[in-house]
């Protein structure tokens, strides 16, 4: 008896598309501090796992929780930077 095929979203963690859903609602317009409130309305998640997101990415050292509200770290910018700069393989 064979299967069908595994197909790439077999393979996906629903956690960590959340994780990035809640990154990439800190891109805001100019990436200025964002509130978590914000955050949740950008994403449609609820407001627990965006908080608890926030916290996880602030414990990674991917974010800076400040009294404005949230922002990727200098750690996350100067990774995207170097990223940005690598030549791409196709």
């Amino acid at each position: 008896m064979s299967r069908e095929p595994r197909t790439d979203n077999d393979y996906t963690i629903d956690a960590l598309l959340k994780g990035l859903q809640v990154l990439e609602a800190l891109e805001g317009t100019n990436f200025e501090p964002v509130k978590l409130r914000r955050i949740q309305e950008r994403t449609r998640l609820p407001y627990d796992t965006c908080m608890r997101a926030m916290k996880t990415l602030k414990v990674a050292g991917l974010a800076v929780e400040t009294a404005r509200g949230w922002t990727l770290s200098a750690r996350f910018i100067a990774f995207s930077r170097r990223a940005a700069e690598a030549p791409i393989e196709v």
